[in-house]
């Protein structure tokens, strides 16, 4: 089949993540370990300001402010949610810190996005929810996968119409992660590994590309002998999201060998979209352009880091005054859904519904 290169501009779909006006919002961050470090980096890089750090861990706070040129380091997060030179609060923990940080910020009203998940249970959840929007705060979840390239062309490819109406969305990941996470403190001895913290991510892109909230789902999981993490490290999960729409996540980090992968496709009724997870290019056939295979490739050097981008639509979303793409209040859908599937999980692999 012959193919085509195509610009996003060419299919008439958006060249880049949208970024804020201002470059001078003050942020301030509430943990500092290894996924916060990612996004000190895409911080910095786009040009915001990280002008506090909260961590009680004496050694974190000292490569806080290597990192970020911080000088206003705190061992306590109600400093650093009260001090008057932090506008936004990035809450950077493990989800097991969620709700008295978000009770503090809303007491202090100030705006704050949370690492996902956006909780434990869905009551902890809809708590938060509910004191954020009482105080009037701004209160979003950085889904960053939703920025990464393949994924953010995806989506707006697909709700351009151009593969027609979605019947199929899949993702399958083979990795490595019970090896090279096996001394991690959290995720080598969590119960939810897949479902909980890896499915927040991929539930969510489901919901993502096609628009639409599942109406129930299934999901199994099984672990290999010998293997290093608490929880199974292989899991199948089907979604139905009604509508003749279809989702379906198949993912192994349980490879002993570097023959990874992360394989994506949406099919519709007028063509596909095929991408890997975390790429700069897709491949796209739709009858609306003809017999051809569409290539659409972005420079990696040039396209922004995907931790830009739910911070930045935060902050574009306060300039704007309007709600966050990935508000808390929508990311309850992401949330119910990753929990059915832990109950399925739990229950043997029955349907559940959301």
């Amino acid at each position: 089949m012959q193919e085509k290169t195509v610009t996003p501009q060419e299919l008439g779909i958006p060249e880049t993540i949208p970024l804020p006006k201002r470059t001078d919002w003050r942020i301030g961050m509430v943990g500092f370990g290894r996924i916060a470090q990612s996004h000190a980096n895409a911080y910095k890089a786009a040009g915001w300001q990280i002008v506090a750090v909260a961590d009680p861990d004496s050694a974190a706070r000292e490569r806080a402010k290597e990192m970020t040129g911080a000088e206003r380091l705190y061992e306590n997060y109600h400093e650093l949610v009260n001090d008057d030179e932090v506008e936004v609060v990035s809450l950077l923990t493990h989800p097991t810190l969620r709700e008295p940080v978000v009770a503090l910020a809303a007491e202090a009203g100030k705006p704050i996005q949370t690492e996902k998940p956006l909780g434990d249970n869905i009551d902890e959840c809809e708590r938060m929810v509910a004191v954020a929007e009482k105080a009037g705060i701004p209160f979003a979840v950085s889904q960053n996968r939703r920025w990464s390239a393949a994924n953010f062309f995806a989506h707006h490819i697909i709700g351009k119409g151009l593969i027609g109406k979605p019947f199929y969305a899949f993702i399958e990941i083979y990795g490595t992660q019970d090896v090279r996470l096996a001394d991690h403190s959290f995720y080598a001895t969590c119960t939810d590994f897949l479902t909980i913290q890896w499915n927040n991510h991929l539930a969510d892109l489901l919901r993502y590309w096609t628009g639409s909230d599942a109406k129930r789902v299934l999901a199994c999981s099984r672990r290999m002998t010998g293997q290093n993490f608490v929880s199974d490290n292989l899991l199948v999960s089907i979604a139905d999201f009604g509508d003749g729409l279809t989702g379906q996540i198949i993912h192994s980090e349980l490879l002993r060998s570097e023959l990874r992968s992360q394989r994506c496709r949406v099919d519709g009724d007028e063509g596909s979209v095929v991408f890997d997870l975390d790429s700069f290019s897709l491949q796209l056939q739709s009858k609306q352009l003809g017999e051809e295979t569409h290539v659409l490739r972005v420079g990696k050097e040039a396209y922004p880091s995907s931790f830009c981008g739910p911070m930045g639509d935060f902050l574009l979303s306060l300039e704007e005054k309007r709600e966050p793409l990935v508000s808390a209040r929508r990311n309850l859908a992401t949330m119910r859904h990753i929990l059915a599937e832990e109950e399925s999980v739990q229950g043997g692999g029955e349907w559940v519904a959301l």
